[in-house]
């Protein structure tokens, strides 16, 4: 490896390390009394916010004889490294039983090496195929795996002759890294936006039944605002995406909300309400009918979605009412295969009245107009209670919020 190539790789081996002495610095209030406390050199510790401050591309500190104070781009370093700290010090209270003291204790020992080898053992399935991830040596995947759990004194893996494996602890201890992470490539974002680069990045989680024009709208309009915004949309179960979201792997969820609404780790905002229609194509026999009962839909086959989503409990529902439960044809998890079991014959089934209105406009689906009381439903976007997002992600928010309005005046 080349001194250049080497001195990288260097420095990003040694980025949690200088965040923790950043930390330390804000709280003395200046690199002196941090050192002391870090039980390192002055020389050291200057060195290490030197560094850190090249990473990140400005001056962090200003230094003078009364010590070290926080810039504009340092204090919002400062919030985002507390929320990562913050994070990492609830994940080793939880994965430990330590005090707040203990666990901070513990963090700071933690290493770049050991976080990143204990997230491509977890992401991967094994320490054989992080190693092969990492482009590192299955010894030192293994001597990482070994450090951290000497460092935070619990088992995080499954020992088998062959093999190494996260256990549950390590897996959850993982998403908690993910989430502590993240903090740190938001403070990035916004550190480049202070600058004046309008750019940024959201991941979208986006339900099957969420409208897509509504979503694509909601792009279009903030990538008018932020031309080099970075937006990707991930299409997904509801349990999918919301592991997704408490890993940090989407910033949010949009969709159908959930009944009850969900609590504690996420909130739940709702933008519109969407409730479940009976959908038909457009020749069908009952959408040429003025009036249609709940009994009229026992004699046609139905396409169903599968077990566990609300749509099949509100099905399900419906069948309840029915003296005869109707055929079953066709059980899927692909939107795409129902419509098009709709589409080529006389089978129905359940979709949300903003999808059929908004997804397939002069299509030949229909909506049934029958009043069914089990088929309220929301829609809205789901996201982490303590995310903070930045300014690009808060515009998607709101480019969203306004749409969902719009549409809704003109329905």
């Amino acid at each position: 490896m080349a001194t250049a190539e080497r001195t990288s790789a260097d420095d990003d081996q040694a980025r949690l390390r200088r965040l923790f002495l950043f930390d330390a610095v804000c709280e003395a209030g200046g690199i002196g009394q941090a050192a002391l406390r870090a039980g390192r050199t002055q020389p050291a510790v200057s060195v290490a916010i030197s560094k850190l401050e090249a990473s990140f591309g400005g001056p962090l500190f200003e230094r003078g004889f009364g010590g070290s104070e926080l810039t504009s781009e340092g204090v919002m370093l400062q919030r985002r490294v507390r929320r990562m700290l913050d994070q990492m010090e609830r994940a080793v209270m939880n994965l430990t039983g330590q005090s707040t003291a203990g666990a901070a204790k513990i963090c700071r020992h933690l290493t770049d090496a050991q976080v990143r080898c204990h997230l491509a053992i977890v992401n991967t399935g094994s320490a054989a195929q992080a190693a092969l991830s990492l482009g590192i040596s299955q010894p030192a995947v293994h001597r990482a795996a070994r450090q951290i759990e000497e460092s935070v004194g619990v088992s995080l893996y499954r020992r088998r002759v062959h093999s190494v494996s996260a256990n549950p602890a390590g897996i959850e201890f993982a998403r908690c890294l993910s989430l502590a992470l993240y903090e740190i490539a938001q403070a990035s974002e916004e550190l480049a936006y202070a600058r004046g680069r309008l750019t940024g990045r959201i991941a979208i989680g986006a339900l099957p039944l969420m409208p897509p024009r509504l979503v694509a709208r909601a792009v279009q309009r903030l990538r008018e605002q932020y031309p080099a915004a970075r937006v990707t949309v991930e299409e997904g179960s509801h349990a999918h995406l919301l592991r997704e979201l408490g890993s940090a792997s989407i910033d949010i969820i949009v969709g159908g909300l959930r009944e009850p609404r969900l609590t504690g780790a996420v909130l739940e905002v709702e933008l519109f309400p969407d409730p479940y229609v009976v959908a038909v194509r457009k020749g069908h026999k009952l959408a040429r009918r003025k009036s249609i009962d709940v009994l009229d839909l026992a004699d046609y086959d139905w396409v169903m979605p599968q077990h566990n989503v609300p749509r099949r409990a509100v099905i399900d529902s419906i069948f309840g009412r029915l003296p005869v439960k109707p055929p079953l044809v066709l059980e899927t998890t692909s939107l795409a295969m129902m419509i098009a079991m709709l589409m080529e014959s006389d089978c129905i089934t359940l979709l949300s009245r903003a999808q059929i209105r908004d997804a397939y406009p002069g299509s030949e689906l229909v909506a049934l107009e029958l009043a069914m009381p089990e088929a309220h439903r929301a829609v809205g976007y789901t996201v982490r209670l303590d995310w903070l997002g930045t300014a690009v992600q808060q515009a998607f928010v709101d480019r969203l919020r306004e749409e969902c309005e719009a549409e809704q005046a003109f329905s």
